[in-house]
């Protein structure tokens, strides 16, 4: 029979999610509220949270601080989950939200000659205050300037993308333990492609998985591969222990591949340095050794100073243009919404999928 579908059937569809959900919530709620840490460290630091927040004092300026940083950490770790929970599902988050932050904290440095400016965006509060000079600076703006700027909001969204990580590596090794059959990495095993280098590839991957273990999933969740759901469900098949698996993947995507891709938009989105770049690679270029000359008729760094400058300017086109009734950032709302539409959607479908699957099995065993 076909798998439900909120399409097909909606309220089945809904009935099987809102157990899933409500089992979840009673099994998570009665592990949280067994767990050392939460009993004998969160619960009384929250208990005083609350009293100090009830009293009126300059500590209130401290409190509130503390209120805006673990919103703004809340906010960048879930987006960087909703990038790559799903199993190839997620929402873009990246091309939707941290790179155009990125954007516009370079575009704010470039304006105050410094970084005194507020660059705690989230989507559900507007603040006038932001990426607005709180001075003007007189010197120059060093990468690393720059670099610790975008940091936090860099290594939150990573380190999100590493936790959304975690649901295919789970389910592919809750299959492996109770020794049923694996229909995910089965699929990835044995399914055939119209092109048989895919096929070699995949089974590369593999292979490259179960020689290298915690090393080749660095190496493989270092850089961006849209692939990398396929490394969490081979993980769970062979049984790899969960703190190396999450380990290895938070050290790839938290601090190595979110931070490249930091470097280079900030590269991207600051002229000084982006003419840097193309200086340097015209040193290294030889014109007499220039192959784009022979190629193209034009030099290699001509050409890459060309086509950055195209990326950066479509990729500010669908940015903040200044004006709130513009049909463009109405537009890139709508993609954003659309987007995680879709992504909730999608996981609704999944998890019912699931709980149906667990019904009839039941039922099987209950013959």
């Amino acid at each position: 029979s076909m798998p439900v579908s909120l399409l097909r059937s909606p309220f089945r569809t809904l009935y099987l999610f809102g157990i899933v959900v409500k089992d979840a919530v009673l099994y998570y709620t009665k592990s949280f509220f067994r767990n050392p840490w939460v009993i004998f460290f969160l619960l009384p630091l929250l208990g005083i949270y609350l009293i100090i927040d009830r009293i009126d004092g300059v500590h209130q300026e401290t409190v509130t601080e503390l209120e805006q940083t673990v919103l703004m950490a809340l906010w960048w770790v879930g987006l960087g989950v909703l990038s790559s929970v799903g199993l190839g599902t997620g929402a873009h988050t990246g091309l939707l939200f941290l790179f155009p932050h990125i954007m516009k904290v370079c575009l704010a440095v470039t304006e105050c000659k410094g970084t005194d400016f507020n660059s705690r965006e989230m989507w559900f509060i507007n603040d006038p205050t932001l990426y607005s000079c709180r001075s003007v600076g007189t010197g120059s703006v060093s990468f690393m300037d720059v670099f610790w700027k975008v940091f936090w909001p860099c290594f939150l969204w990573g380190s999100g993308t590493a936790i959304g990580e975690i649901p295919p590596y789970a389910i592919s090794r809750a299959a492996a333990l109770a020794g049923e059959a694996n229909k995910e990495f089965e699929e990835i095993s044995t399914s055939k492609s119209d092109w048989a280098i895919l096929d070699k590839m995949k089974m590369w991957m593999i292979d490259f998985l179960k020689k290298h273990g915690f090393i080749g999933i660095i190496l493989m969740a270092a850089w961006p591969n849209a692939a990398f759901d396929l490394c969490g469900v081979c993980c769970g098949h062979f049984l790899m222990p969960f703190w190396s698996f999450f380990l290895a993947t938070w050290i790839g995507k938290g601090l190595i591949k979110v931070n490249l891709q930091a470097c280079f938009f900030i590269v991207l989105f600051t002229e000084e340095y982006l003419a840097t770049v193309v200086a340097g690679i015209e040193k290294m270029i030889p014109d007499a050794w220039d192959p784009c000359v022979l190629l193209a008729q034009k030099e290699c760094h001509h050409m890459v100073a060309d086509g950055l400058h195209k990326a950066r300017a479509k990729f500010q086109a669908g940015g903040d243009d200044g004006g709130d009734a513009s049909w463009l950032k109405t537009a890139w709302n709508w993609v954003i919404f659309l987007f995680i539409g879709y992504f909730i959607v999608s996981c609704i479908e999944q998890f019912a999928q699931l709980q149906e699957r667990n019904e009839e099995q039941k039922k099987k065993k209950a013959q």
